[in-house]
């Protein structure tokens, strides 16, 4: 099953074995900047007042990323700490970067992420932006994003097509994106 979610709404979801288990919660999630594939989720523990587990899973243990909970096979899909400095994957850290247009045009601060997941992979697709000026009050839109994206822990770059493509609801964004690609292939 596929389907558009945003980052923010992921973490907090359970980690569960196909057994039943409750083993953890999402506290983060991981992009490749290369990419924007999700290539694993910090944990902490269970609860609201739980803290940081000193263990990650990697994209590889998940069984699958569903609406309400994140499946593993058994609670052995976690990995310590130290395996998740080997794999080098560094936090995508967008969160509140201004949204800058390739033309220098400042639109916004990012939101959130926007993730397609699919059976075998997630990856990022765009960014909730919080308008600014260039919006009424504090509205914001969600924008499709050709990969691979631009971002610093500062700012993300993107071209000001992505703009004219925005929309309000997941539920449009599949069918934005696909226009934006399609504007940007006629661009060339």
């Amino acid at each position: 099953m596929a389907f558009l979610t945003r980052v923010g709404d992921v973490v907090g979801r359970p980690v569960v074995t196909l057994g039943g288990d409750v083993i953890a919660q999402i506290k983060d999630v991981v992009l490749d900047p290369g990419d924007g594939r999700v290539t694993m989720f910090t944990l902490s523990g269970r609860g609201l007042l739980s803290g940081p587990l000193r263990e990650v899973l990697h994209w590889e243990g998940v069984h699958a990323l569903g609406m309400d909970a994140v499946m593993v096979a058994a609670r052995s899909a976690v990995a310590g700490p130290d395996e998740s400095r080997s794999v080098g994957a560094p936090d995508a850290g967008v969160s509140g970067a201004r949204v800058l247009t390739a033309e220098g045009e400042d639109m916004g601060r990012v939101a959130d992420v926007v993730l397609d997941v699919e059976q075998d992979a997630a990856r990022m697709v765009g960014y909730e932006v919080r308008l600014g000026d260039h919006g009424a009050g504090e509205a914001t839109v969600l924008l499709p994003v050709p990969l691979p994206a631009a971002a610093s822990g500062e700012n993300v770059v993107v071209p000001e097509a992505s703009f004219r493509f925005a929309v309000a609801d997941l539920a449009g964004f599949r069918e934005a994106a696909a226009g934006l690609e399609q504007a940007l292939k006629e661009a060339r």
